[in-house]
C-alpha cells in the first residue's frame, strides 16, 4: 500500500492559480511588481464578458495576495499588490468605469505584512499619499473621511508617545515613530501586545467632553484597564446533570474563587490570574477549565454581563423574554438563576418559560447548540427584535414578565478583543446604532406586561447608546425607571458610576453640538431624540440615579457595562402568567385530541404535534417508566406543567406548558425566508426519532420522577459500563472477589482456600437490579452510587455531586443472558467518564475520605494476597521497587480513622525471599481479625515478594 500525504484541497486558491512564485527569494522589488501585475490582472476569459465580473476575479485575487503576503510575512509582496491596486484605480479612473476601492482588510494585512519600523513606516507612508489610511474611517471602511483625508500627519500625536520599545532618544519623529511601529508589530503578528499605547486624540477628547472621567490622569488609567487584561469569569451549568460535581470540584480549589453577589445556584467562578498567583496553581487551573470548556460543562462568560440576570431577577414561573440572545451565556444565566439545583430542590423542572431569540443567522448555530436541550422551558426563536409577534391578548398574542434586551453597540467596553479598534473608533459610530436600539427597546416594552420588568444593557460606554435611548423610551410614558437594589449596589463590591444626565453630541465637522436647535443653525441633520431632555427634570434626574455604568478602571478591569431596568406601568393589559395562559387557552380552543396540530402556528411550520397524556405514542416510548400506568404519566406532566410533544425529525419532546403557550401564539410569520428556521429549538429531546433510544437529557430529566425502569449499581460498575458500553448482567450474580480472580487468569488461590469463598453470596444491589428488571426490555435508566462504603465513615453520596449521574441504556436478552448496552455518543461518554474520574480523585485527595479510600486499598491488598500475580512473573518481569517491610505494614494495617493516638510500631525485620527461592514462615495460630499479630501472620503467609508499581 502506497502511503501518500494528506493535503487539503482550497478551490479558491486553484481557481487563481499557483501563488507560490510570487514569494520565491532575491527577487528585485521590480520583479515582484511585475509578476503580481501579471497575476493579478490575468483574468480568464470567461470572466471578460462584463465588467462587473472582471473587477470581482481582480478583488478576490488581491485578497487571496493581501492574506498570504501577511501570512508569509513578506513586505514586497504587500507593496506591490498596494501599488497595483493603485495603478488600477487610476486606470479605472481614466476609462470612466467603477473604481476599485481599497478594502481594509487589505490595509490591515499589508500593515501586518510589515517585518521591521521601517517596513511599516513606508507603508503607512504609501497608503497616507494615496488617502488610503484607516484613521478616521466610518463603518464601511472603504476610506478617509474628509477631516482625515486634510490631515497630513500619519500617526496622531497621542499615539506617538509609547513605552512598548520606543527609543530613548526623544525629539526625532521618526524615532518616535519607530516606537509605536514596535508595537504594532509584535500585535499584528503574535497578538500579544496592544496596538497603541495611548488612546488616539479623537476617544479622549469625546470622553472628557462628555464627562466620563474627570480628567486626562483618569483618563490615561481607564484606558490601562481597558487595554489591560481582564479578568476570566466563567459559569458552571449547575441545572444540568454534571452541574452539582463540577462545582464541588471547583468550590474549594486554589486559585479559583466563586462570586459571592451571585446565588450560589449559578454556578459563577473567576479565576485569580494576579501576580502572587504560583505558576503550577494558575497552568493547573487553566488546563481543567479548558478541559471543561471543550466538554461543555462550562462557559466562559465576562463577570460585567452577569450583572444584567442580577439586576432582571428571575423568579421560577415567570415568563422571560431574551430578545437578542446570542451567544446564549445571559440565556443559560436566566434559567439557572431560576431553576438551578439546590438541596432544598426537590423538582429538576419546572413551570415558567425562557424564549431565547436573536436574528442574526451567522449566530445561530452557536445560540441553537449552546441550547439544544438543555431545558423543557427554553425554546429558541430566530426573528427580526424590531418585528417579533406581539399580538394583543384578545385575540390570542402573549406578554412577558421580564424581558432582557442586550442591544449591539459599537462595543467600547470591550475594545480589548480587538486590537485594530482603537484606530478604528471615531465619535460618528454610535449614532449607526441609535436606531436600532431605539426600536428593540420600545418593542421590547410593549412585548412586556403592565407591572413587567425590561432591563437595557450595552457593552458600550458611549451616552448616545446609553442615556439617549432610555430618555428616548421614557418619553413614551409607558415606563419609568427602577432604582437598583440596594445589595447590588452597596454590597456586591462593585463600584458602579451614575448616570449622565447631560451629554453633548459630535458633529460631522468634527465639534460638539448641545441642543437641537444648534444642530438645525449649523445644518447638521441629526436627530431630535440624540440630546438629553433639557425640559424634563424629572426623567434627567432618573437617569442619574437609577442607570449603572461599569467602568473598567473602577472594577479590576472588568469590561465597560451599561444596565438600567425600566417598569412598565401602562394600565389595560393584565400581567401574563402560566395560570393565566391555561385560562385563555380554555376559552379560546377545546379540549385537545390526541393529536392536535396547531394551525397558523411557528410549531404548525416545523411540524410540532401536541400529545395528550393518553397517547398510545407517549405511552409506548414513556408509559414504561411509570409502570405503563396513564394515570401516572399524567399525574407527572400535571406536577411538572409539562406537556409533550412529538417532532418527525427530533423525536419525543418535553416542554413546559407556559413555554407551549408562548410558542403557540407566534405566527408562523411569511417575511421569514424560511418559517420552519424560525422556531430554533424546544423543549428537551426524550425519546429520539431515529433510535427510539432514551437520551441523556431525557434520563436525567425522568430519573427523580420514574418509578421503574431505573437501576443503582455501584460507581466501579458504572464506570465499566461506560468505558466498555456493554454490562452483562449474569456477571452481576458473582462475588467480585470471585470475578476477579477469573478475569487476572490461571492464577489458582492458595491452598489454605476453602470451596466456601469460591460460592459467596450475591450483593443485596444485585437482587435489587434483578427485581427492577423483572421480564422488561428496552430503554432503562442506570444512576451509580459510591462505592466507598466504611462503618466509620458517613459519606454522603449526595455532596460529590455523582448521585444526580443518569446514563440511558438498553436493556437486550440473547442466549447468553442480559445485558445493558449503553445508548450515549462518545463525547457523552467520555464526558461522563472524566466527570466521575475527577470526583474520584478528588475524594481521595481530600481529608473527608481518606479514611474510606486507605479501608479499601487495604480490602484490595487482602484480595490480592489470594490470587499473587507473582507466581506466574519472575521479578525481571515486574516493572517497579521492592517494597520494604515498612511500607507493607502500613499498607495492611492503615487506620481506618483519624484518631488512632498510638500508633504501631513495624515488625521485627524477618528473612524474606528473592527471585526463585522460597523460605516458608510458621503461620500464627492466635485468632483475630485487624490485630497487629495477625497481620504479621498475613504477611509472612504470602510467598513471594511484594512489589510497588
Amino acid at each position: 500500500m502506497r502511503v501518500s500525504l494528506f493535503c487539503r484541497y482550497d478551490s479558491f486558491k486553484s481557481m487563481h492559480g499557483n501563488i507560490t512564485s510570487l514569494f520565491a527569494l532575491l527577487k528585485s522589488p521590480e520583479s515582484v511588481r511585475r509578476e503580481v501585475r501579471q497575476y493579478v490582472c490575468h483574468v480568464p476569459r470567461r470572466y471578460m464578458d462584463s465588467p462587473r465580473q472582471r473587477g470581482s476575479w481582480v478583488r478576490g485575487t488581491l485578497n487571496l495576495v493581501f492574506e498570504e503576503a501577511r501570512r508569509r510575512g513578506s513586505y514586497a509582496v504587500a507593496r506591490a499588490a498596494v501599488e497595483v491596486t493603485l495603478e488600477q484605480q487610476q486606470q479605472q479612473k481614466q476609462q470612466q468605469q467603477q473604481q476599485l476601492t481599497m478594502e481594509s482588510t487589505w490595509v490591515k494585512n499589508a500593515l501586518a505584512a510589515c517585518r521591521t519600523p521601517e517596513e511599516l513606516r513606508e507603508m503607512e507612508t504609501l497608503l497616507t499619499q494615496h488617502r488610503c489610511l484607516l484613521g478616521g474611517m466610518g463603518e464601511a471602511g472603504c476610506g478617509l473621511t474628509p477631516a482625515a483625508q486634510s490631515d497630513d500627519v500619519v500617526l496622531p500625536p497621542s499615539l506617538q508617545d509609547g513605552d512598548n520599545g520606543g527609543s530613548e532618544v526623544h525629539g526625532t519623529p521618526s524615532l518616535v515613530a519607530a516606537g509605536y511601529s514596535t508595537a504594532a508589530l509584535a500585535t499584528l503578528r503574535q497578538g500579544r501586545d496592544h496596538v497603541v499605547t495611548a488612546p488616539n486624540a479623537s476617544f479622549s477628547r469625546y470622553f472628557m467632553r462628555q464627562g466620563l472621567v474627570a480628567d486626562e490622569v483618569e483618563l490615561m488609567e481607564l484606558f490601562k484597564a481597558m487595554r489591560g487584561r481582564q479578568p476570566v469569569g466563567f459559569r458552571v451549568h449547575t441545572s444540568q446533570m454534571y452541574g452539582r460535581a463540577v462545582e464541588c470540584l471547583l468550590r474549594d480549589r486554589p486559585g479559583i474563587k466563586p462570586l459571592s453577589w451571585l446565588p450560589s445556584t449559578c454556578g459563577a467562578f473567576v479565576l485569580l490570574d494576579t501576580p502572587d498567583t504560583p505558576h503550577n496553581i494558575l497552568l493547573s487551573n487553566r488546563q481543567l477549565l479548558r478541559a471543561l470548556s471543550n466538554e461543555r460543562l462550562i462557559s466562559f462568560q465576562s463577570t460585567s454581563s452577569m450583572l444584567p440576570v442580577l439586576l432582571l431577577d428571575p423568579r421560577p414561573g415567570e415568563a422571560v423574554l431574551d430578545l437578542c440572545a446570542s451567544p446564549g451565556s445571559k440565556t443559560t444565566l436566566i434559567h439557572d438563576y431560576m431553576f438551578g439545583i439546590s438541596s432544598s430542590s426537590k423538582s429538576l423542572l419546572a413551570t415558567g418559560c425562557i424564549v431565547a431569540n436573536d436574528a442574526i443567522f451567522s449566530r445561530r448555530r452557536t445560540l441553537s447548540q449552546r441550547l439544544q436541550s438543555f431545558s423543557p422551558s427554553i425554546a429558541v426563536t430566530q426573528i427580526q427584535g424590531q418585528t417579533f409577534p406581539a399580538q394583543p391578548i384578545a385575540s390570542g398574542g402573549v406578554r412577558y414578565d421580564k424581558v432582557l434586551v442586550d442591544a449591539p453597540c459599537s462595543g467600547e467596553g470591550r475594545m480589548h478583543r480587538d486590537v485594530m479598534s482603537w484606530r478604528m473608533w471615531h465619535p460618528l459610530k454610535a449614532m449607526e446604532f441609535f436606531t436600532t436600539q431605539v426600536s428593540l427597546l420600545r418593542h421590547a416594552v410593549e412585548l412586556c406586561a403592565a407591572g413587567g420588568c425590561v432591563v437595557y444593557s450595552t457593552c458600550t460606554l458611549n451616552p448616545l447608546e446609553n442615556e439617549a435611548v432610555i430618555s428616548t423610551v421614557l418619553a413614551d410614558g409607558e415606563v419609568e425607571l427602577i432604582r437598583p437594589p440596594h445589595f447590588m449596589t452597596a454590597d456586591s463590591g462593585w463600584h458602579f458610576s451614575r448616570g449622565l444626565s447631560h451629554w453633548l453630541v459630535p458633529s460631522r465637522a468634527g465639534g460638539f453640538l448641545h441642543t437641537f436647535a444648534e444642530a438645525e443653525a449649523k445644518g447638521e441633520e441629526t436627530a431630535v431624540e440624540l440630546f438629553p431632555p433639557e425640559g424634563n427634570g424629572e426623567i434627567q434626574k432618573a437617569l442619574e440615579s437609577c442607570c449603572l455604568r461599569v467602568l473598567p478602571h473602577r472594577n479590576s478591569g472588568a469590561e465597560g457595562f451599561f444596565l438600567a431596568a425600566l417598569r412598565k406601568v401602562q394600565q389595560g393589559s393584565a400581567p401574563f402568567s402560566a395560570s393565566s395562559s391555561k385560562d385563555i387557552a380554555r376559552e379560546k380552543k377545546v379540549a385537545l385530541s390526541s393529536c392536535q396540530l396547531v394551525a397558523e402556528s411557528i410549531l404548525h411550520a416545523c411540524g410540532t404535534v401536541r400529545l395528550s397524556a393518553g397517547n398510545m405514542l407517549l405511552q409506548r416510548h414513556l408509559g414504561g417508566f411509570f409502570n405503563d400506568s396513564a394515570t401516572q404519566m399524567e399525574e407527572f406532566l400535571t406536577k411538572c406543567g409539562l406537556c409533550a410533544a412529538w417532532k418527525e425529525t427530533r423525536g419525543l419532546l418535553l416542554i413546559s406548558e407556559s413555554t407551549w403557550d408562548h410558542i403557540r401564539a407566534i405566527p408562523s410569520t411569511t417575511n421569514l425566508s424560511s418559517s420552519t428556521a424560525a422556531l430554533l429549538e424546544l423543549g428537551i429531546v426524550v425519546i429520539e426519532a431515529a433510535t427510539g433510544g432514551l437520551t441523556e437529557s431525557g434520563a436525567f430529566y425522568l430519573r427523580p420522577h420514574a418509578t421503574s425502569r431505573v437501576l443503582r449499581i455501584p460507581l466501579s460498575e458504572m464506570q465499566w459500563l461506560l468505558s466498555h458500553q456493554v454490562l452483562k448482567i449474569s456477571q452481576l450474580q458473582e462475588d467480585p472477589k470471585v470475578l476477579a480472580r477469573r478475569i487476572v487468569g490461571s492464577t489458582a488461590p492458595m491452598k489454605h482456600e476453602t470451596e466456601t469463598e469460591e460460592r459467596c453470596v450475591p450483593l443485596p444491589w444485585v437482587a435489587q437490579v434483578f427485581d427492577a428488571i423483572g421480564s422488561r426490555e428496552g430503554n432503562f435508566i442506570v444512576c451509580g452510587f459510591s462505592s466507598f462504603v466504611n462503618k466509620d465513615v458517613d459519606h454522603d453520596n449526595n455532596a460529590d455531586g455523582l448521585a444526580s449521574i443518569s446514563i440511558p441504556v438498553i436493556l437486550c436478552r440473547s442466549s447468553t443472558g442480559v445485558e445493558l448496552r449503553l445508548s450515549l455518543s462518545q463525547d457523552a461518554r467520555q464526558r461522563c467518564l472524566a466527570v466521575i474520574g475527577r470526583v474520584i480523585a478528588r475524594k481521595r485527595r481530600t481529608g473527608a475520605t481518606m479514611a474510606a479510600a486507605a479501608a479499601l486499598e487495604k480490602e484490595y491488598m487482602q484480595m490480592g494476597r489470594q490470587y499473587n500475580t507473582s507466581r506466574k512473573m519472575d521479578s525481571a518481569g515486574l516493572e517497579g521497587r521492592p517494597l520494604t517491610l515498612q511500607r507493607q505494614y502500613r499498607h495492611l494495617h492503615a487506620s481506618n480513622s483519624f484518631g488512632s493516638s498510638a500508633p504501631l510500631s513495624p515488625p521485627l525485620p524477618t528473612k524474606t525471599c528473592t527471585g526463585s527461592t522460597t523460605i516458608d514462615h510458621k503461620i500464627s495460630n492466635r485468632s483475630g481479625d485487624g490485630g497487629a499479630n495477625d497481620g504479621e501472620s498475613l504477611m509472612h503467609r504470602v510467598r513471594g515478594e511484594y512489589f510497588e508499581i
